[in-house]
């Protein structure tokens, strides 16, 4: 019994880390528009809102859980082309200040094409 009870608090620490870890932080990375453009990716509490560097103007707002080295977002507002009840699901790997998405479904192209495989860098 204690072992289950152990494992049951080991993975449920280990789901609200990740989303801890996310939370309050932003990201900076870059974006393969239509011309690349460096953005940001500023998390709260249970949205994360995208923003250009240049200007800080606002690209995108999405919801956002993390657990699992799973993130799941989807769109709020903003100017992608994605239907706003389509979720799209990504394996991200964290490695001191910086943060890789890999792909695991998403039924929005524009988004899945973008978000593949890009490299992020805390923000400090």
């Amino acid at each position: 019994m204690k072992k289950v009870i152990f494992l049951f608090v080991f993975f449920l620490f280990a789901a609200v880390a990740l989303q801890a870890q996310l939370s309050q932080t932003k990201w900076k990375g870059t974006l393969q528009l239509d011309s690349p453009i460096e953005v940001v990716f500023d998390f709260g509490k249970d949205t994360v809102n995208v923003y250009t560097v240049a200007d800080n103007s606002g690209l995108e707002t999405m919801l956002f859980t993390a657990k699992d080295g799973m993130l799941t977002i989807k769109k709020v507002v903003g100017q992608s082309s994605c239907d706003d009840q389509i979720t799209g699901k990504y394996k991200i790997d964290l490695n001191n200040d910086e943060m890789l998405f890999t792909l695991v479904s998403d039924d929005c192209a524009d988004r899945a094409n973008v978000l593949n495989k890009s490299k992020w860098i805390k923000a400090k």
